[in-house]
């Protein structure tokens, strides 16, 4: 999904005004736990509307108050003539003309403002509770892809501890560490080979990110002169993995690590050598 054209498409800001059917609005929240930046967007949008309501606030005009208290007054007229039980109170002898309205009236009117406000206030806290249950929404997926990247990298340790186990067991693979050439840098990676049949295997126990734009690269020494194996991937490196070398070494009587430009070179480069181990006689 194209986030960039998913967030101009205006379908977040329906999300946040509750305009959408029930399907649009899954389908938004489903996208919303995949994406972190749309959670990211639709608090925007929700401070953002929050923000403008509160700088517009305005005081509603006494003609409305009015008009509330009239229609409240005329459902009133409506439901007396309706109901015959109702007893309506005797008119007194003499009628004055209030300058306020009665206590009944005003504390209708503050009910009605009151429960006006309250709808407001409502509608403000159950919008920052939907943000807030889609901010944990988001957190727990990210904790569910935390958990299940853990689970990965703890499967290919046990992997490549098996497969390490099954070599040491092989007496016909020669293991062969390769120890650090650079003092003051703790390095290595171990050889698992079998002479008789060429198969090679790689593990790296210890080494550094290289650079961008440089790669590490496998060599074979044989017979005085380094013979290159191939580049290692850099997503080896990172998860200090085991993988097989695809040459067949049939021969040799040393390995070695050097760090060269990215994609490779003929020779390897002296002083970058990382790390070697002979292959005992």
């Amino acid at each position: 999904m194209n986030v960039k054209e998913y967030i101009e498409s205006g379908i977040l800001e329906a999300y946040v005004l509750n305009t959408l059917s029930e399907k649009e609005c899954n389908e938004v929240l489903a996208n919303i736990a995949e994406y972190p930046e749309l959670a990211a967007e639709v608090a925007a949008i929700e401070t953002a509307m929050l923000d403008f309501a509160k700088a517009n606030a305005k005081e509603p005009p006494a003609f409305m108050q009015d008009q509330i208290w009239n229609a409240i007054e005329s459902e009133n007229s409506k439901f007396k003539s309706q109901n015959t039980d109702y007893i309506t109170p005797a008119a007194p002898v003499t009628k004055t003309i209030p300058l306020t309205p009665k206590p009944q009236q005003s504390w209708a009117r503050a009910a009605v403002w009151v429960a006006l406000a309250t709808s407001a206030l409502a509608n403000f806290i159950l919008l920052g509770q939907r943000n807030k249950a889609t901010q944990e929404q988001v957190a727990m997926v990210q904790k569910v892809d935390s958990l299940s990247s853990q689970q990965k990298q703890l499967a290919l340790l046990i992997d490549r501890y098996k497969k390490a186990s099954d070599m040491l067991a092989d007496t016909a693979m020669q293991t062969i560490v390769m120890h650090t050439m650079q003092p003051g840098h703790p390095m290595a990676a171990t050889v698992y080979w079998s002479k008789a049949n060429g198969e090679a295997y790689l593990s790296i126990d210890k080494l550094p990110m290289p650079p961008k734009g440089m790669q590490y690269q496998m060599w074979v020494i044989q017979n005085g002169k380094p013979v290159d194996m191939g580049v290692l991937p850099n997503d080896l490196i990172a998860s200090t993995g085991m993988d097989k070398v695809h040459m067949k070494v049939t021969d040799g009587q040393a390995f070695a690590i050097s760090l060269e430009k990215e994609g490779g070179s003929p020779t390897p480069t002296a002083e970058n050598i990382y790390v070697l181990g002979k292959v005992s006689s």
